[in-house]
């Protein structure tokens, strides 16, 4: 935001593309707080931006401690077994 003040057709494209990405992984907090970032910047708001911005920089760290962990619980639980179809035994 600071490399591009106020360019906010820049800022909305790059929160697009993140906000699709928490959707596909069903992160509905992190894509709520991108849409309302998005809603900021249809306002041309610069200080609504940097207040949500604020609020997705904290949701993104929830969101990474998470899947931190989940991998993490995917490591230890060792490599899946690979998955066969019932009866082709």
């Amino acid at each position: 935001m600071e490399k591009y003040p106020k360019d906010f057709n820049r800022w909305d494209a790059h929160m697009q593309q993140l906000r699709g990405s928490c959707f596909s992984i069903g992160a509905s907090k992190m894509n709520n707080e991108c849409t309302s970032f998005r809603n900021s910047c249809g306002e041309e708001n610069a200080e609504g931006c940097r207040r949500t911005f604020q609020k997705v920089k904290r949701e993104h760290a929830i969101l990474r401690q998470k899947l931190e962990s989940y991998f993490q619980l995917l490591r230890q639980a060792g490599p899946a077994r690979t998955a066969t179809r019932p009866g082709s035994m």
